[in-house]
């Protein structure tokens, strides 16, 4: 009986290992945009990416952000955008009207 135990605790452990569950799939995914993953970390994720839609969607805004910023960096690192007098105008007089 305890060798049928540890039998099922490892199947589960490598079972675990090649069909990670979404949170560990997110986490692969963005791991994989800084370096390569592990042949069995690879397996995994194309596994578990072949049943899950939803890791398949996160895969892919990930991929469109990290794009997105790469071919628009100094929108990104531009110095950051204030309101105009106009909308400050319109804001102050909004809490004040509120406020009353």
């Amino acid at each position: 009986m305890q060798k049928l135990k540890r039998l099922a605790a490892a199947f589960k452990t490598g079972l675990r290992m090649l069909l990670p569950n979404c949170r560990e799939a997110s986490r692969l995914q963005s791991e994989a945009l800084g370096h390569p993953l592990s042949l069995p970390q690879r397996l995994g994720l194309r596994l578990h990416l072949l049943i899950c839609k939803w890791c398949r969607r996160y895969g892919k805004q990930i991929r469109f952000l990290r794009q997105a910023v790469r071919e628009h960096p100094d929108e990104v690192n531009g110095p950051p955008q204030g309101l105009s007098r106009e909308a400050r105008e319109r804001l102050k007089r909004s809490l004040h009207n509120e406020s009353e």
